[in-house]
């Protein structure tokens, strides 16, 4: 996997080049944030209100003005944090006298680079997710854009690779403060915390991220939530405005559909134990307006559900949702063909619904071979006589089981306070089409989750006792010959519920 990392990365860097090229034309937030931060410089407020002309005519700044008109006259207030547009100040301040085009495309090129930067971060612990980044399509036109996600996902992922549980808390407070959904991630962490450091490490997150959204707080008090005067945006929630917008009842007998087969997935997914990514349906399906750049906060997601019917469903999504740029076109006026409407709709939420609703379930979880320790070699005794008439002859003691491990592998010894892999054993070196794949893991007692990944699939072992983790698989009768013949590595993560991560490999070979 780390073998194959510096040629996925270099493909996504062209990939990239390749859409920076590409002038920007269907989002106008990269825009918004050159905006943002040359308000910033000049000392005004970008989370006070929405800004239109007659607001930024006493800057006489070419930037600003080259904004609204992206923005068809009115800048909407900023919803960034400060780890954000303070940054942006800096850029504009630096590059002001290049011009508008070259701030916005600096943006775009830090939001590439910061893309890179999170394929690098998840690349070893996270391959699945890596790989998500790398080859998305959404998610690669989407940083070329310009979109701020990948910062904040970027500092997400450097928290999963921090060794202590203070670094990790800051630098999701971090990512928090640069965008609020990093939120999520960040209570997540707390949760896993106990007892005193959880309530430390909560208000301290707590207080930083009130400070940092206290402007944009008051003004939404003070003065209420920007009200646009375009139609609505398409999502289930909006389905009876959409109605209204376009004087038909063609949106809202669509979603009233859509909304049936989304309680049906999420029945389906609650159900059959998947709250992770059931929850992150659930979440989708409510936004207000579902963005084509979500993409970047679905994909992991994905990475970290599963091959599960919702999480399949996400993937779904975080590709259709493309679609939604089809609301921007023409200022949203083709919105009004009902037609077009009830289809933009559909093409939004309809595949990941049938997706989550028709995609089969994953097999269950083997169970852990029991562990089994070699009986000691019985001593040497005198033969006993042989038995004579009128004498019950004594049974043979019983053989040990044998032990199905015949390929142990102990790591080198970790970092002094990071968890350790004690020992790697598998049934053989040698894995056959058909073959059954045994594994067993030790490791300290502190280790709480064990994940095997090997040619980019992912396959979390159950815990058979303290510090033993282990599982069974049957290899497919049928593997396809360019597989055959060659060495892998089977990657291991280890990690303990105050998130300190640690990994070792076992090599293997697919053989005929």
């Amino acid at each position: 996997m780390l073998a194959r990392l510096p040629v996925r990365a270099l493909i996504a860097a062209l990939l990239l080049a390749c859409a920076l090229a590409v002038p920007v034309r269907l989002s106008a937030d990269v825009w918004a944030y050159a905006g943002y931060g040359a308000l910033l410089a000049h000392g005004a407020d970008p989370w006070s209100h929405a800004w239109r002309a007659s607001d930024v005519a006493p800057f006489h700044d070419p930037l600003l003005d080259a904004a609204l008109r992206a923005w068809d006259g009115s800048l909407p207030r900023d919803v960034y944090g400060p780890l954000f547009t303070v940054p942006c100040a800096a850029l504009v301040a630096a590059l002001r006298g290049w011009g508008p085009g070259a701030v916005v495309l600096a943006l775009r090129g830090l939001a590439a680079l910061a893309l890179l930067a999170c394929i690098a971060l998840a690349g070893r612990t996270r391959p699945r997710l890596a790989a998500l980044l790398a080859w998305h399509p959404v998610v690669l036109w989407s940083a070329a854009e310009g979109h701020n996600d990948p910062f904040w996902l970027a500092l997400v992922l450097a928290a999963d690779r921090a060794r202590g549980g203070w670094g990790r808390v800051a630098l999701l407070a971090a990512a928090a403060a640069v965008k609020a959904v990093a939120v999520v991630p960040l209570v997540s962490a707390l949760a896993q915390l106990r007892g005193r450091p959880r309530l430390v490490a909560s208000l301290a997150a707590g207080a930083a991220l009130a400070l940092a959204y206290a402007p944009l707080a008051w003004s939404v008090v003070a003065h209420g939530l920007d009200r646009g005067d375009g139609p609505p945006r398409v999502s289930l929630v909006h389905a009876p405005a959409l109605a209204a917008w376009s004087g038909s009842p063609l949106p809202l007998a669509v979603g009233a559909a859509l909304g049936l087969l989304a309680l049906a997935a999420l029945a389906r997914a609650l159900r059959g134990g998947d709250r992770t990514a059931g929850l992150a349906l659930l979440g989708w399906l409510a936004l207000p307006g579902p963005a084509p750049w979500y993409a970047l906060w679905l994909v992991p997601v994905v990475a970290l559900a599963g091959p599960t019917p919702a999480s399949r469903a996400l993937l779904a999504a975080s590709l259709s949702g493309a679609v939604g740029y089809v609301q921007d076109l023409a200022g949203g006026t083709a919105l009004r063909d009902p037609a077009l409407l009830g289809g933009t709709m559909l093409a939004l939420y309809a595949l990941p619904l049938l997706v989550a609703l028709v995609s089969p379930a994953p097999a269950p979880t083997p169970q852990a071979p029991a562990v089994v320790t070699p009986a000691p070699a019985p001593a040497a005794t005198t033969p006993a006589p042989a038995p004579t008439a009128g004498t019950t002859p004594v049974p043979p003691a019983a053989s040990p089981a044998p032990n199905p491990f015949g390929y142990v592998v102990v790591p080198s010894p970790g970092p002094s306070g990071q968890p350790q892999f004690l020992e790697i054993a598998a049934n053989d070196k040698v894995l056959h089409p058909g073959q059954l794949a045994i594994l067993r893991v030790t490791v300290s007692s502190d280790v709480t989750s064990v994940t095997a990944n090997a040619l980019g699939s992912d396959l979390v072992l159950p815990q058979a006792a303290p510090g033993v983790f282990g599982g069974q698989q049957q290899l497919p009768g049928w593997i396809p010959f360019w597989y055959l013949g060659r060495n892998y590595t089977v990657q291991f993560t280890a990690r303990t519920a105050d998130g300190r991560v640690a990994t070792a490999s076992l090599p293997i070979r697919l053989q005929r």
